[in-house]
């Protein structure tokens, strides 16, 4: 009988179902993924194994699943990969493990502790976990700096760079770009700043509607924000902005029919901020805008920037959070220069060019290796 491996989680989003078929593919374990939430959105799952437990919210964000315990019991795995760290899914697989001495891997892309009741009544049980997992699998750097200010050994932290399909968002169609403008009746030439994301507290959006507010005079031809989604602050961001004719709320847009916004767009904009419950973990908005070859602003607090993936003056601009007067500077320089929106461009495609599901895996399976004592998990 083959050795096996479950990986327990909350989601399936959009942007895993792609790495979880490469993660299967490249195991010689076989592997069963084991979902405590429902999919997000209408698409199918992918092509892995999987099985979605019976579940409920008893809060915002955080799906109990009573079954966790019982199926992986009966599946009886040789390892057990489990995260995020904040979730039950992680909590019952962690004691699953240590009950019956099972290698357990820990996944997280946490880098600070959310001051809430919740998570200070959970975070003892959490630090255990942190201490007690044999390996731990991080989204960058920034993660494994976290991670290790905890107290916890360096040497068992893996690096599992975060990501989505770079492939799909590489070189959008000029042509679909084109007739969006038409949609979006944005005149030729006309440069865009773009925002893609929830219309929420976290992502800093007054801030990007005020850095515009100060530049929309200085930029010949008069530049256009679009700022896509939405979310519970879109009503009171589209109030703020109502002096402001080239700021643009498309609406929520499905992944699938980004490209022709990125392939618009002359700069894309990721301004979050820090607040008591939420850091930006990664920002894989931002990967796919460097995929789509556009330069990118984020603020420090996008986990992408900290991870040095963004590289400020190279690659895009990183500002300080919460500071409209340097993003507006920030977006002034690429949307009045097209030889440095051109050079930043590229080489933000370069860069992430490196960062595909295969560089995502192979942080898992050094994870896994280093729980199991071998080193012939990668086919």
């Amino acid at each position: 009988m083959s050795d096996t491996l479950a990986f327990v989680t909350h989601q399936c989003p959009h942007y895993r179902t792609g790495f979880f078929e490469r993660f299967e593919e490249r195991l010689t374990l076989d592997s069963k993924v084991f979902f405590t939430d429902h999919k997000q959105g209408w698409r199918a799952y992918g092509d892995f194994e999987y099985e979605v437990l019976p579940h409920w919210a008893p809060r915002e964000h955080y799906e109990f699943a009573p079954t966790v315990l019982y199926r992986l019991w009966q599946y009886a795995p040789d390892v057990v990969v489990s995260g995020p760290v904040e979730q039950f899914a992680a909590h019952a697989s962690y004691l699953y493990a240590k009950a019956t001495g099972t290698p357990f891997v820990l996944w997280t892309g946490e880098w600070t502790v959310p001051k809430t009741t919740l998570r200070t009544v959970t975070f003892p049980l959490i630090r255990r976990i942190y201490q007690g997992a044999d390996s731990i699998a991080v989204y960058g750097p920034h993660i494994r700096d976290y991670v290790t200010d905890l107290g916890i050994d360096r040497g068992k932290i893996h690096l599992a760079w975060n990501t989505t399909d770079i492939e799909y968002f590489r070189k959008p169609c000029a042509e679909d770009a084109e007739e969006l403008r038409d949609q979006l009746d944005v005149p030729e030439d006309v440069p865009v700043a773009l925002y893609v994301g929830r219309h929420v507290k976290e992502k800093g959006l007054e801030y990007l509607i005020d850095a515009f507010r100060e530049i929309v005079d200085e930029v010949e031809p008069t530049p256009y924000l679009l700022l896509v989604g939405d979310g519970d602050r879109r009503k009171e961001l589209e109030k703020r902005a109502d002096d402001l004719d080239t700021v643009l709320f498309p609406g929520y847009v499905e992944n699938e029919d980004l490209p022709p916004y990125y392939g618009l767009a002359d700069v894309f904009v990721l301004p979050s901020v820090q607040t008591e419950i939420f850091r930006e973990p990664w920002g894989l908005v931002v990967t796919e805008a460097m995929a789509s070859g556009t330069p990118v602003v984020t603020s420090s607090q996008v986990g992408i920037a900290a991870a040095g993936v963004v590289k400020d003056g190279e690659n895009g601009y990183i500002v300080p959070e919460r500071n409209p007067h340097v993003l507006g500077d920030r977006l002034e320089r690429l949307l009045t220069d097209e030889e440095l929106r051109t050079e930043m461009g590229d080489a933000a495609a370069d860069v992430i060019s490196e960062y595909d599901y295969d560089r995502m895996v192979d942080g898992f399976i050094s994870a896994i290796e280093d729980a199991l004592g071998t080193q012939n998990v990668d086919s």
